[in-house]
This record gives structure tokens, C-alpha cells and sequence, in this order.
């Protein structure tokens, strides 16, 4: 993926009704320092701004749209777990996933 910082993220209206207890709880995502994976800290500062949309009722980040810079020597959370719970993140504001790479 490419970098894109949650400022540069688009933003998508939060659907009438979705409180944070909708929203599926964060978990501890595996992390890795062989294999690619993602930057925990714009992991965590997109999820965050989706919660903080919510409990606010402001635009949330499009997910769909976010990117996070790879780690490979460094700590970085394990990308399929992250991009599964961030479907149904997705799901939970009524975001449309992911679209899967071709």
C-alpha cells in the first residue's frame, strides 16, 4: 500500500443510527519483523478516527481509501489480520469494503 496519513484520507458520512457499540472492538493485532506489515501506529490512528466519528457524529475516514507505509526489519502488525478487521469496520459504518487486488 501506499501512504496516504489519515488527513489525506477521505471522509464519508457516519449512517444515522450507529453508535459505538456497533463497531466491532479493536483487537491485538499479530505483529510481525520478518514479513511486511503495516505501520501499528497509522493502523491505530485511522481506527481511532473512525471511533472518534462515531462517538461524535462526524465524517469517518473512508476506509477503503486509507493506506499505511509496509515494515519489513521493524515491528509492524500482520496484514491479513488488519485488513480483515478492517472490513468489518467497513461494515459497521457502512463503508463498502476493501476491494480485494486483482
Amino acid at each position: 500500500m501506499d501512504v496516504m496519513s489519515t488527513d489525506e484520507t477521505p471522509t464519508v458520512p457516519v449512517p444515522d443510527g450507529v453508535g459505538e457499540t456497533d463497531l466491532p472492538e479493536p483487537e491485538e493485532f499479530p505483529t510481525t519483523r520478518v514479513r511486511r506489515g503495516y505501520d501499528p501506529e497509522q493502523v491505530d490512528e485511522l481506527i481511532d478516527g473512525v471511533f472518534e466519528a462515531v462517538r461524535t457524529g462526524q465524517p469517518a475516514p473512508e476506509i477503503a481509501q486509507a493506506t499505511f507505509a509496509g515494515t519489513r526489519l521493524s515491528k509492524g502488525y500482520e496484514e491479513a489480520p488488519v485488513d480483515a478487521y478492517l472490513d468489518e469496520l467497513s461494515e459497521a459504518v457502512g463503508q463498502e469494503p476493501t476491494p480485494e487486488p486483482e
